[in-house]
């Protein structure tokens, strides 16, 4: 009894040793875990802070933007994926009238709108007022931002100076106007006085007439071509399928070129996708003029390519005698001419419309052997015009059979 005694003692106070020692540990456990716990509502205490100041400073940009919004002159509309709109500022409201948020966006295109446009980002309201219009997609949310600008003043303003700046180009060729008018209309007035004798023969008779017609005509072009010159406005402008208008143009030229034993090639590789704003008659009168040009250097065969790149292209070529290197630099020049009888107009026409349809030309060499002008317009993709008009383009398959004018046998 006595021996088990010291055993019982020692067993008591190993199990006191282990329990001392686990409360040692869980001691120290608890107080590092309430470091941590410390730590941790510091650490989130800090970061609430700095969350409120974000908020607060996000509140601040909200609001600045907000009176941004309402101070813009421009109007600003949030539309949603169903093109709904969502928002809009003041400025929207002024420009356009009625809008309310949940109005069906394109119904108020057809309502506001003319139709069809043809501007490219121009849009013009019923009541007359221009607007420029750009919109970019929203970034966390389907839907897109639009904004429009009130800028008809400054397209009065554009077109004004446009006009000066003809008329003061209009100044600098009156002179030689006037000296080549002169002798066209010396001779027809020497026909005309021809004309009121008495003792012609129906034969001298015709012979005038057929002069003082020729003079007449040589006046009424040189008139038509100064005219096209003068004319650079953007009035008139439509969506216009080149090729669509290089058939009109074939089949109008047609009858001409059958009396000249002259064919006529129109390759079109565009597919139907050769869209630019411009004015139709403007561009056949590009056409007549860069035709005129090449029957004039003696061309029987002339060549039209039209494709899409980047850009609208047009490949202006004949087989003719060309430009010779010397005169290349002067052939657009208004009244410069290295042919007897020649207005020095058709060119400098030529490249006046196509610079009034944001366009670019240039003289290469023709694999013909004569001369080939090159045309670039921007193109016009119907997908991204605002007004989403429906435009009825002819079905071209690329590569589809060559459209030829050729004398009648």
């Amino acid at each position: 009894m006595n021996r088990s005694t010291p055993e019982r003692q020692q067993s008591l106070e190993a199990a006191f040793n282990l329990f001392n020692q686990l409360s040692e540990e869980l001691t120290g456990s608890y107080q590092q875990l309430q470091h941590q716990v410390l730590q941790l509502s510091s650490e989130l205490a800090a970061a609430r802070s700095e969350r409120i100041l974000q908020l607060a400073e996000k509140e601040r940009i909200a609001d600045r933007l907000e009176r941004l919004l309402e101070t813009l002159p421009a109007a600003v509309i949030v539309l949603d994926g169903e093109e709904c709109v969502q928002e809009f500022n003041p400025a929207a409201r002024r420009l356009l009238g009625s809008i309310n948020e949940g109005d069906d966006w394109r119904e108020l295109r057809r309502q506001l709108f003319q139709i069809p446009q043809h501007s490219g980002d121009d849009l013009r309201l019923c009541n007359g007022r221009i607007l420029s219009i750009s919109s970019c997609d929203l970034e966390q949310a389907p839907g897109r931002i639009l904004v429009m600008l009130d800028v008809t003043e400054t397209r009065k303003l554009q077109e004004r100076l446009n006009r000066q700046e003809r008329l003061g180009a209009m100044g600098e060729m009156s002179a030689q106007l006037a000296h080549q008018m002169r002798t066209p209309l010396s001779s027809a007035l020497l026909y005309t006085s021809h004309l009121s004798r008495d003792d012609l023969t129906s034969g001298q008779r015709q012979r005038f007439t057929g002069k003082l017609r020729s003079r007449l005509q040589h006046m009424e072009r040189q008139i038509r071509d100064i005219l096209m010159f003068a004319r650079g406005s953007s009035e008139g402008e439509e969506l216009i399928s080149l090729s669509e208008l290089l058939g009109e143009f074939a089949e109008g030229i047609r009858p001409e070129l059958n009396d000249v034993a002259v064919t006529l090639k129109i390759e079109d590789l565009s597919a139907g996708a050769a869209v630019i704003k411009g004015r139709r008659d403007a561009l056949l009168g590009v056409l007549s003029n860069l035709t005129d040009n090449a029957l004039q250097q003696g061309a029987n065969c002339i060549t039209l390519l039209l494709r899409v790149t980047d850009d609208v292209e047009l490949l202006f070529s004949d087989n003719g005698s060309g430009v010779p290197a010397e005169i290349r630099e002067q052939i657009f020049d208004p009244f410069f001419t290295n042919r007897a009888g020649g207005t020095g107009l058709g060119l400098a026409v030529v490249q006046n419309l196509v610079l009034s349809h944001h366009g670019e030309i240039r003289l290469t060499d023709s694999l013909n052997g004569g001369a080939c002008f090159q045309l670039a317009f921007p193109l016009v993709s119907l997908q991204q015009t605002e007004q989403q008009i429906a435009v009825e383009l002819p079905v071209v398959v690329a590569g589809s059979p060559l459209i030829e004018a050729r004398r009648l046998s």
